[in-house]
């Protein structure tokens, strides 16, 4: 196996990363004082390009924008039609109802849960019906008697003279 050996140390190393160290330092030091300075300018350039262009290039970028969003809503409704009626006319192939006639059907169900409430409530507000007062028994008829099961009895014939 090969043994490893220790880097030796350059000369200067040490003095080039001390020297780095301090640069990126120095580097936090001047952001910081000069960053806010720096800050402030930026915004006011903004602000004489924004006020000097306020009519000009603002209106063109706004206006091609707008070009841009109208040409994107219709090439999405150019892709989504086709698939919103395929699947709507798959949907109803396999019988699964539309928005639109559940809404229907709700209404309805609506409408007749308040009719029957109405029934019930006007069921309830109705006072009971007197009894009416129990007249006589009246004396039934006596039935006629029956015939027996089994062959039927023959008539008696008639004797027809001429």
């Amino acid at each position: 196996m090969a043994t490893r050996k220790k880097a030796a140390a350059r000369p200067g190393f040490n003095e080039s990363a001390k020297e780095l160290w301090l640069a990126g330092v120095g580097a936090v030091n001047i952001v910081g004082e000069e960053g806010s300075r720096v800050f402030n300018e930026l915004v006011e350039k903004g602000k004489e390009w924004q006020e000097a262009n306020e009519g000009g290039r603002m209106a063109k970028i706004t206006e091609r924008a707008q070009g841009f969003k109208d040409d994107a809503r219709g090439v999405l409704s150019k892709v989504i039609t086709p698939l919103e009626d395929g699947l709507s006319a798959t949907m109803q192939r396999l019988g699964v109802p539309t928005r639109a006639e559940i809404v229907q059907l709700t209404h309805r169900v609506e409408e007749l849960t308040k009719i029957v409430q109405q029934t019930r409530n006007a069921a309830k507000a109705k006072p009971a019906a007197q009894p009416r007062p129990k007249a006589a028994p009246k004396a039934a008829p006596k039935p006629a008697p029956r015939a027996k099961a089994g062959k039927p009895k023959p008539k008696a014939e008639t004797a027809v003279t001429s």
